[in-house]
């Protein structure tokens, strides 16, 4: 109860260092959540994309389609293979473009026989590509991974330029709330050496200070997640609107981060509180 009082009664008397502190912490836990859901997103989205990843692997006329698919079915990075017949491909073809009906009674069936391919590991997407290219009989391949391998580039520049930013914002927010709590500490200088010389404890005078700035980052954090949870919700639902197929976090995976970012919080501002009243008795 003593410390509780202490710390409010501290962050009252000093609101600019202490506001300082809870807007500093504030940027720093909300770019750090909001950013956070979004990489996660994005993480989602390139194995959406890696799950439904296909090689197709087009027939010259005349290819010995069984010696084929029973050497490919050997590979060990292939899941499934499956031959489309020109005239399946044909049907899809024209069932996506309707418009494309008419033509084909003109122009026949220019499409080829074609192998399409499921892999174990996406990874292995380039390497699977190269060795059909090899194989008698096929006469091109294709391929949808360069979205996803310029997805995956982005992905990791990103979380790379995240973790430097919101480290260097969290950097500052602990020597923000060390400075908070130092200016604390220099205001009851006079009380504290009393405390000391009748017989109080160090973590009992410590205490207060630990939990003034425990509460600046916690407020802060707690602040953050609502409203980075809010902002991902709408950005998300609107996002659905228009790409229903779009995979998106669920209100589980928001409350786990939430979690993470407060933890980091309480973490922050005991720790930079506690170092900044340490000193402080070090000194005395």
């Amino acid at each position: 109860m003593y410390a509780t009082r202490e710390a409010l009664r501290q962050i009252l008397r000093h609101p600019t260092a202490s506001l300082a502190t809870f807007f500093t912490a504030l940027v720093s836990f909300s770019l750090l959540y909001f950013l956070g859901l979004l990489l996660w997103n994005l993480e989602r989205v390139v194995q959406s994309l890696e799950r439904e990843l296909e090689v197709a692997a087009f027939l010259q006329r005349g290819a010995d389609v069984e010696a084929l698919l029973t050497e490919i079915q050997a590979w060990p990075e292939v899941r499934e293979v499956r031959l489309q017949s020109k005239e399946e491909a044909l049907a899809q073809l024209v069932l996506d473009y309707p418009y494309l009906a008419e033509a084909k009674d003109l122009v026949g069936n220019p499409l080829p026989d074609t192998l399409r391919l499921r892999l174990e590991a996406p990874g292995a997407v380039r390497a699977v590509a190269e060795r059909l290219k090899r194989l008698p009989g096929v006469e091109g391949v294709e391929y949808g991974g360069e979205l996803t391998e310029r997805l995956v580039q982005v992905l990791s520049g990103s979380r790379l330029a995240m973790v430097l930013l919101v480290g260097l914002l969290l950097l500052n927010t602990f020597f923000s709330v060390m400075g908070s709590i130092r200016l604390s500490v220099e205001s009851r200088k006079e009380a504290l050496a009393i405390m000391l010389l009748v017989g109080a404890t160090r973590r009992f005078i410590q205490a207060p200070f630990v939990l003034e700035g425990t509460l600046l980052t916690l407020s802060a954090g707690l602040l953050a997640v609502l409203a980075g949870g809010g902002l991902y919700l709408a950005l998300s639902q609107a996002l659905q609107a228009l790409l229903p197929f779009l995979p998106v976090l669920g209100p589980r995976d928001l409350l786990q981060t939430g979690i993470l970012v407060l933890w980091l919080a309480v973490l922050l501002g005991a720790s930079g509180a506690y170092m900044a009243s340490r000193a402080y008795l070090r000194e005395g």
